[in-house]
């Protein structure tokens, strides 16, 4: 992507480059007699990036207002790539990627439930979804073409097609060239035979708008799928009456299943944010910190100060591993102390005292197994 920014922006460089040639190259005029006239002031140089970055600016903020990650993750790069010093296009760039990151997981557990339950149709829905906001997962590319492979159509490669023409064609972005690929082990730019039968993957995804004959049309960002406005506005309703009771699981479930349906709905985003927190706050008072994680990494990343909250159960979560390393190294058990102290790594890499008692854990093991 940030190769093809910055051809484009080469390529406006040259234009400008030809253009100021020509300029300095056309014949002057002769200036007629008389008094000498004072020179016109230079007007202030302007940007020839700005206008452009505006565009893009305004775009990224319209495909956030319509819950469009992907797509305002996209314009927000466009704009630091016109404007490098930009900080609100960093800024976004990071919130966003830490966004559409913790959607994409969310939708994958969601994926991989009902898949272990043998739901396939809401396993597939979910893992789309997922792979809506990370792209480039493998994970989830693997689930949808090796363990998901039954539903897809048939295309028949024409002459002159391409991957990323199909695409536009197919879903109505050719960006998604990447799964045609995927599904049918093509390499990178591949020269397609016509006559070659493709398996394209039926996508659900919110941007996509397949345009064959016979193929479902998704559904758009903001269009509801399964309930009506006025079953929407009932379930928010019971949703916030669970809330109030403190019955925040039932609430989210709720939610959850509203946003299945409409991702954009922020009414819904907002409670079921409220709900996960609570959750999670109310586990971490009662130190059930694994599960008190889970319930907080399901939250927006923004939201309130779950970011803090995330940093000191992952503190408390490291320091209970380590002290179950300890317990397990006093009983000689070193393989289960190392495993611990790996956990405690993970959740804390700056754990002061981790790290070196897990590698004195394993040069011990070793000249045990040495001795054996």
């Amino acid at each position: 992507m940030r190769e093809r920014i910055v051809h484009r922006m080469g390529q406006a460089a040259l234009i400008l480059a030809l253009f100021a040639y020509g300029c300095a190259s056309a014949p002057t005029k002769t200036p007629s007699e008389g008094p000498p006239q004072k020179a016109p002031e230079k007007a202030p140089e302007k940007d020839p990036y700005a206008q452009l970055s505006d565009r893009y600016r305004a775009l990224a903020m319209e495909h956030e207002k319509r819950g469009e990650l992907p797509r305002a993750l996209l314009c927000w790069e466009i704009v630091q790539a016109l404007q490098p010093a930009d900080e609100e296009a960093a800024k976004r760039i990071v919130s966003l990627k830490a966004g559409a990151k913790t959607l994409a997981d969310q939708h994958f557990k969601k994926g991989l439930s009902f898949y272990q339950s043998r739901s396939i149709p809401a396993a597939r829905k979910e893992f789309l979804k997922a792979l809506y906001y990370a792209p480039d997962n493998t994970e989830i590319l693997s689930y949808l073409k090796d363990k998901l492979d039954e539903d897809n159509a048939i295309y028949e490669v024409k002459p002159g097609d391409t991957l990323k023409g199909i695409a536009k064609n197919i879903y109505g972005d050719p960006e998604k060239d990447f799964l045609i690929a995927y599904f049918n082990d093509l390499g990178k730019d591949p020269k397609l035979a016509p006559k070659t039968v493709l398996r394209l993957p039926l996508l659900d995804l919110p941007q996509a708008k397949l345009a064959t004959p016979g193929m479902p049309a998704p559904t758009a960002p903001g269009e509801q799928i399964g309930e009506s406005p006025k079953e929407t506005e009932k379930m928010m309703a019971k949703a916030a009456a669970y809330f109030k009771a403190n019955k925040f699981k039932e609430a989210a479930s709720i939610t959850d299943e509203i946003l299945l349906s409409d991702p954009s709905n922020k009414e819904a985003r907002n409670l079921t944010n409220a709900s996960y927190y609570q959750m999670g706050k109310t586990l971490h008072q009662q130190k059930r910190y694994e599960e008190a994680l889970d319930q907080l990494e399901r939250v927006d990343p923004g939201y309130q100060d779950v970011a803090v909250l995330i940093g000191g159960v992952k503190r408390q979560l490291a320091d209970l591993h380590y002290v179950r390393g300890i317990k397990y190294f006093t009983e000689e058990k070193l393989d289960k102390a190392i495993e611990e102290w790996q956990e405690t790594l993970k959740l804390n890499p700056q754990h002061p005292k981790a790290k070196d008692d897990m590698e004195n854990a394993a040069k011990l093991l070793q000249k045990l197994k040495e001795i054996k």
